[in-house]
C-alpha cells in the first residue's frame, strides 16, 4: 500500500464513532478525519484470528492488495480499517477481493 493510504497511530485514535459493517472474512470500520485530505486504510489482524505471523502477514497482504481498487473509487476521503475475522485464514486472493469490494458497497462508499 501506497505511503499516502498508511494510516498513523493518531489517526487510529480518531476514529471513535466510525461505522462498521460485517462480512462472512472481515468487518469493515470506516468514517472521515477531517484533518485528512486523502483517504487512508489499514489492515487489523490479530493474533487470535491467526496465531502464526506468516498467516496474519498473508491475509494482510491479501487485504491490502483487495484495498487498493476501493481506495482509488473512493466517493470521499474516507478512512478504512478492515478487521480480519478467523475465516479469513483459509480465504483465496478472489475471495477476499470480493468480500472487501462488497462491504465496500455495503457501506455505500463506493458505487
Amino acid at each position: 500500500m501506497p505511503a499516502k493510504y498508511r494510516l498513523s497511530r493518531t489517526d487510529f485514535t480518531r476514529m471513535r464513532g466510525f461505522k462498521r459493517v460485517h462480512g462472512t472474512l472481515f468487518s469493515l470500520s470506516f468514517g472521515s478525519i477531517p484533518e485528512r485530505a486523502v483517504p487512508g486504510a489499514a489492515c487489523v489482524v490479530s493474533a487470535k484470528t491467526a496465531a502464526r505471523a506468516t498467516t496474519r502477514n498473508g491475509i494482510k497482504r491479501r487485504c491490502r492488495a483487495a484495498l487498493l481498487p476501493v481506495m482509488r473509487d473512493l466517493k470521499s476521503p474516507f478512512v478504512l480499517v478492515v478487521i480480519a475475522k478467523k475465516s479469513a485464514a483459509g480465504a483465496s486472493a478472489a475471495d477476499v477481493r470480493e468480500e472487501i469490494s462488497l462491504l465496500a458497497r455495503k457501506a455505500g462508499i463506493i458505487s
